[in-house]
């Protein structure tokens, strides 16, 4: 399942899931409804299952269902194989640079050569637009996404409110976030761009912030999204505090692993 496969809304990926049955297993369809399951089916082995179809398999618990109601989730997106228990089958690997904290990795860890490259760069521009990265050497078919715990978006306003950062949300990145519990910070990356990234978030040398709409087409990319949230990436004072060395070896990229022969 690499190719990429993005969805608007929930009811296209269920669209999409009910035309590529056997990607998970699944002979045909018995029931089809709205409430917990949505589905109940008979797999290729001939065994029956309920299935509830999440476009993020987390959003399996945020929406309150009860897990012994499903056998398994089908998700766009998952970070994990389970959900309360329940098994997750997903198209994507979740990418997403959680309001809940990942596990940390030490700053001061030696950086790979991909890292300390990637790093040096984000340090020297101030801030790069994240789903910039798709137009060079990090480009692939990955999304990076946020989530919004429950409170924070209770606390989205309806209207409009000056000098506030989420006026940057639009009307229907606001209206998919209530309802799907995420947001897009980046899109057209690639897996190693996404684990680079990831790393990076990890051990604190990189961190997120809202940029307008005019400084992302200024840096040449407007993702046709929804739920799209623009924001660049920036060293924090950690990264100078324990990688100068790396930053500085990097400057104009990758050293080069020999001498160019004279002309």
């Amino acid at each position: 399942m690499k190719e990429a496969v993005v969805f608007t809304n929930e009811m296209e990926f269920r669209r999409w899931f009910e035309k590529n049955l056997s990607r998970f297993g699944i002979k045909e369809i018995f029931l089809s409804q709205e409430v917990c399951p949505d589905y109940v089916v008979i797999m290729e082995d001939g065994r029956p299952a309920k299935v509830e179809a999440e476009l993020f398999a987390v959003n399996f618990r945020y929406h309150g269902h009860d897990p012994a109601k499903a056998d398994f989730i089908v998700a766009c997106y998952s970070k994990t194989d389970e959900v309360e228990g329940v098994p997750v089958m997903a198209v994507h690997r979740l990418w997403c640079f959680d309001a809940d904290p990942l596990d940390l990795i030490s700053p001061s860890d030696p950086l790979s050569e991909d890292e300390a490259t990637l790093l040096s760069a984000i340090h020297q521009s101030g801030g790069i637009s994240l789903s910039a990265l798709s137009e060079g050497e990090l480009g692939g078919d990955q999304q990076i996404w946020i989530r919004l715990p429950p409170e924070n978006i209770a606390a989205i306003p309806r209207g409009r409110i000056d000098d506030s950062v989420l006026n940057i949300l639009t009307q229907s990145a606001k209206e998919w976030v209530r309802k799907y519990h995420h947001l897009l910070i980046g899109a057209g990356i690639s897996e190693d761009g996404c684990r680079l990234l990831e790393s990076l978030v990890r051990r604190q040398l990189i961190h997120h912030r809202p940029i307008n709409f005019m400084a992302a087409a200024y840096d040449g990319v407007i993702v046709k999204h929804p739920a799209w949230f623009p924001v660049e990436v920036y060293a924090t004072p950690l990264a100078w505090e324990h990688h100068k060395d790396d930053i500085l070896k990097y400057l104009f990229g990758k050293q080069r692993s020999g001498k160019e022969e004279p002309a």
